[in-house]
């Protein structure tokens, strides 16, 4: 039988791993299948590589089988406006497309519910809500390396003192780690995070663009919250019985 130590250890890290992986893998998709233009702050195109399959293939057609998350419309609309040669020529919805062609997407989003979620490409050089963004690179990388390295100290730490059985503590140590980890690989990676999903209430109210592994961390740490609120009501009440069994005086 193994011992309780590793089987804790060993589903923690399990957990950490799957959760980031998958955090990684739609920061990937984001990274491959959407593309952003924004004057002076960001440019990232969508690369597509016409393949022998379509060879021939207007642009339009190509596109529409290629973006299937998209709309009719939205397809029509990056056809006519967001759609340029690897060299820069502007491509109309009937050009003719030849295999091994490259061309370029310049802006692409993908609507889930209209007016209230999608998912646009953003970068984020700081932390939650742009915190640090603006700073200067030198200090920014090895503060958020060095924040880390603590932050994963502490938790292996809390880690340490708790019971398998502790369940909400227990995920909520893990979510948090695995969301730290999602987002640490890509500072490493690009010296930026990818943030991709947006909630809103039509444009003119959006919550900050965030990604998995931000979403991980905040219910991690409701879960590490709720854990405290309970043991603290817990405390208080066995003071209060203790209390009334040994009334001081």
């Amino acid at each position: 039988m193994k011992h309780p130590a590793v089987i804790k250890y060993g589903l923690f890290f399990f957990i950490v791993a799957v959760l980031a992986g998958v955090d990684l893998w739609t920061k990937d998709y984001a990274e491959q299948r959407l593309a952003t233009q924004r004057p002076g702050i960001l440019s990232h195109n969508m690369v597509l590589t016409i393949g022998s399959e379509h060879d021939g293939v207007l642009l339009e057609e190509y596109l529409r089988q290629e973006l299937s998350a998209s709309s009719e419309e939205e397809v029509q609309e990056i056809a006519e406006q967001f759609t340029i040669t690897a060299h820069g020529q502007k491509l109309q919805p009937d050009s003719e497309l030849s295999a091994g062609d490259r061309i370029e997407i310049l802006q692409r989003r993908v609507v889930v519910i209209e007016d209230y979620w999608d998912f646009q490409y953003a970068r984020n050089p700081g932390a939650a809500f742009g915190f640090l963004a603006d700073s200067d690179d030198s200090f920014r990388q090895p503060f958020f390396i060095f924040v880390n390295i603590i932050a994963a100290i502490f938790i292996l730490g809390l880690l340490r003192t708790i019971d398998i059985r502790q369940k909400l503590f227990f995920w909520g140590l893990a979510l948090i780690s695995a969301g730290a980890l999602g987002n640490f690989v890509n500072r490493l990676q690009f010296d930026y995070v990818i943030d991709f999903i947006v909630w809103k209430v039509t444009d003119e109210y959006r919550w900050p663009t965030f990604n998995v592994a931000d979403a991980l961390i905040c219910v991690g740490v409701a879960f590490v919250v709720v854990v405290l609120i309970r043991e603290g009501i817990e405390e208080s009440r066995q003071k209060k019985e203790a209390l009334a069994i040994h009334p001081e005086g």
